[in-house]
């Protein structure tokens, strides 16, 4: 069932109906069935792997709760952490390993020593898998005391606005909330419908017609050069982000029409100024899982204000962990080692960038300085978006060769491509949306725009709904991330 669909429509306000008409002690299993409802509709075995994440995670978690040496907690953190990570080892990456041993045989002049195997992915495993080995690592730490309710717990990793694509919600935030009574909100509902709203809006109104122009370039890499290139590439990367922001919008909102607060997964990532700038603000619940389970796990800490070489490993690794996360293609592991080079360069050159900035006045104009950094960082991400797909490595040199091509550009396609009303909407949108999320940015604008008479705000409300309607690609194509 997807969040863009008549179905999910249907769903949503029975599944909130419900679990206010119902006393507290029984809501969270009104949403533990809806959430398990939710996901059977995608494929019924998938269940399985999902009670064997929450079974795991939860049975070890108990075991070290009733413990206080970490030693000894120990041994029941690894066997959690390495079957619920085997999982996601096997159905996502166990063919990407397969095919690397069977070139590393065929070296050696044995051809397919491994068979292939075709495994379904099951949706939302990414997901998921962190959260139960955040939640158990954190038991570990003593961050927080284990769940002794198991129902809770599994709504805890199966609640259905964020179970297929996120946020990864971490146990101290979520698992309280679930205690809770949550007597009807009525300014939390208003605010989770604005949100679905906006989200819709940014889904089907703008990714959706965005992808209409993009993906034909991506799956027709030899039909392309030039400039062609380079607008597919940005307009990629903004489809990518308003599907995406846009699903995150609709779970956030979904979560407060029942009165939970789910964490944030974007804070305006192109008005970034730097690369881990960028990061900070972009798919912000996973970068903070690597930062927090990963960065600080690692033997090389740095001392100190200084970023020593062993930081910018540490930094190699976890964006190399970003990219594979993302899928089991060579594409992916490019794309994060590009994101961490550009990182590490720039702690690098630090200091000669500082000089620089003084030596020619620009520190003198911030605001020049802010509006450079932000050209470079946006056309630093979108100079990535080669790599950022499940296309064979070979489509992104292609592409990469092509984008230097202007000798073959064709402007049969390109001219009535800029001239197209559908790509000339896009782009407007797309202006709109990211002037919109500024103007939010500033509180004291959106705290005026809530104090207008309910006339005006509704008024609003209706327009942005009309418009969704009328101009909507309703196509329900399922969102970008679901393929991680």
């Amino acid at each position: 069932m997807l969040f863009n669909s008549i179905g999910y429509l249907i769903f949503l306000p029975v599944t909130v109906l419900l679990y206010y008409a119902l006393p507290f002690r029984w809501r969270w299993a009104v949403l533990l069935a809806a959430s398990y409802f939710f996901y059977l509709l995608w494929r019924a075995e998938f269940v399985v792997v999902l009670i064997t994440a929450t079974l795991v995670s939860y049975l070890a978690a108990l075991k070290m709760g009733e413990l206080t040496n970490k030693k000894q907690r120990f041994k029941y953190l690894i066997p959690s952490i390495v079957i619920n990570l085997g999982m996601l080892v096997f159905f996502k990456y166990l063919g990407f390993f397969t095919e690397i041993a069977n070139q590393i045989a065929g070296v050696a002049g044995r051809n397919n020593v491994f068979p292939m195997y075709s495994i379904l992915l099951p949706i939302g495993i990414s997901f998921y898998t962190f959260q139960t080995i955040g939640y158990a690592v954190d038991v570990y730490r003593g961050v927080i005391k284990p769940e002794k309710n198991i129902g809770i717990y599994a709504l805890f990793v199966s609640f259905f606005p964020l179970i297929l694509a996120g946020p990864i919600e971490r146990g101290r935030r979520l698992l309280p909330q679930f205690h809770l009574t949550h007597a009807f909100d009525p300014d939390l509902f208003t605010s989770g419908l604005r949100r679905i709203l906006w989200g819709m809006f940014k889904k089907i109104a703008i990714a959706d017609r965005l992808s209409m122009f993009a993906e034909p370039v991506f799956n027709d890499i030899g039909s392309f050069h030039g400039p062609e290139i380079g607008i597919a590439l940005i307009l990629k990367m903004m489809q990518v982000y308003a599907d995406f922001s846009g699903y995150t919008d609709i779970a956030i909102g979904s979560a407060r029409l029942l009165g939970f607060r789910l964490s944030p997964n974007f804070n305006r990532p192109f008005s970034a100024q730097s690369i881990a700038d960028f990061w900070s603000r972009w798919h912000i619940s996973l970068t903070s899982w690597l930062r927090d389970y990963v960065y600080f796990s690692l033997p090389f800490k740095y001392k100190g204000k200084n970023v020593t070489w062993r930081a910018n490993l540490n930094l190699f690794i976890v964006f190399i962990l970003v990219g594979f996360w993302h899928g089991p293609y060579w594409n992916f592991i490019i794309f994060g080692l590009l994101q961490g080079t550009y990182i590490v360069l720039a702690n690098i050159f630090r200091p000669a960038m500082t000089r620089f900035n003084q030596a020619s006045g620009l520190s003198g104009s911030p605001r020049l300085l802010k509006g450079l950094n932000i050209t470079a960082t946006f056309l630093l991400v979108c100079s990535s978006a080669f790599f950022f797909g499940a296309h064979p490595l070979s489509d992104a040199f292609m592409m990469i060769r092509n984008l230097a091509d202007f000798s073959r550009t064709n402007n049969a396609i390109l001219l009535p491509l800029l001239k197209n009303a559908d790509l000339v909407l896009g782009i407007a949108l797309v202006v709109f949306m990211l002037w919109f999320e500024y103007m939010v940015a500033l509180k004291s604008l959106a705290s005026k725009f809530l104090s207008k008479p309910v006339v005006i705000r509704y008024s609003a409300y209706l327009f942005m709904l009309f418009f969704l309607l009328v101009f909507g690609v309703f196509s329900s194509q399922k969102f970008f991330y679901f393929q991680f």
